[in-house]
């Protein structure tokens, strides 16, 4: 049976109304599936640098991690910074002396976590990390906290970084160049994975034998003294 081309014509747009309509219905249906589905994006720790998700279990971190003291002391302290936070700087002469007058009763283990709210703090973990390949791994540490304020508000903070490496006497083009390194860079983000499969939040946090302390506020070099002290005493040490 033929039609009516004029019907045809009429009918036409309530056809394709009436397609536009169904369309917006399945799609309204398939996003409201997936909306139950989708996984948060990870915090970003700053544009160079992407964290790892939180785990159940401590990851390890970075394979032989940058410690002083006793290697196989019974005390081991953990200690979890961003060379750009200001409480992280001024602790930092005190948790040496502490590293100091301890000796080898006590391992010092430093663990790299840069915070996202310090723009160059990434930056300056790589910069102790390269220092660190010419065997200046914590004479960087204390120069980048000794002169926090320096290059934290510096437009490009890799010059500040590069007359810290000539006053340390390192090859400075060879500092560079590592600085650029693809396993400095897992280095950092191994440290970082193990703090936040520990429940690290803030920075500077101190672990002492896996145990977390004064969590909820800043640590001092008092306290640092004190739960040394209370756990020398209980091991006879």
């Amino acid at each position: 049976m033929s039609r009516n081309p004029k019907q045809s014509k009429s009918s036409l747009p309530f056809i394709i109304i009436g397609a536009v309509l169904a369309a917006v219905v399945v799609a309204v249906v398939l996003m409201s599936r997936r909306g139950g589905d989708e996984t948060p994006p990870a915090p970003q720790n700053n544009s160079n640098f992407s964290p790892v998700q939180q785990t159940r279990a401590p990851q390890p971190g970075a394979p032989n991690p940058w410690a002083k003291g006793g290697a196989a002391a019974k005390l081991t302290l953990e200690e979890f910074s961003d060379f750009q936070c200001p409480a992280c700087g001024g602790l930092a002469p005190g948790l040496s002396r502490v590293a100091k007058d301890y000796g080898d009763r006590i391992r010092v283990v430093f663990r790299h976590f840069p915070l996202a709210m310090h723009k160059y703090a990434f930056q300056a973990s790589r910069a102790a990390e390269a220092a660190g390949r010419q065997g200046k791994f914590w004479e960087m540490h204390d120069m980048l906290y000794a002169n926090q304020d320096e290059w934290k508000d510096a437009m490009e903070p890799r010059v500040q970084f590069d007359s810290y490496a000539t006053r340390l006497g390192l090859d400075v083009q060879k500092f560079k160049t590592d600085m650029e390194r693809p396993d400095l860079t897992e280095r950092v983000k191994a440290d970082y994975a193990r703090g936040m499969s520990l429940g690290v939040k803030g920075t500077p946090t101190i672990y002492l034998n896996g145990r977390e302390l004064v969590p909820g506020r800043l640590v001092t070099e008092e306290d640092l003294r004190r739960e040394i002290d209370a756990a020398l005493g209980s091991t006879g040490k």
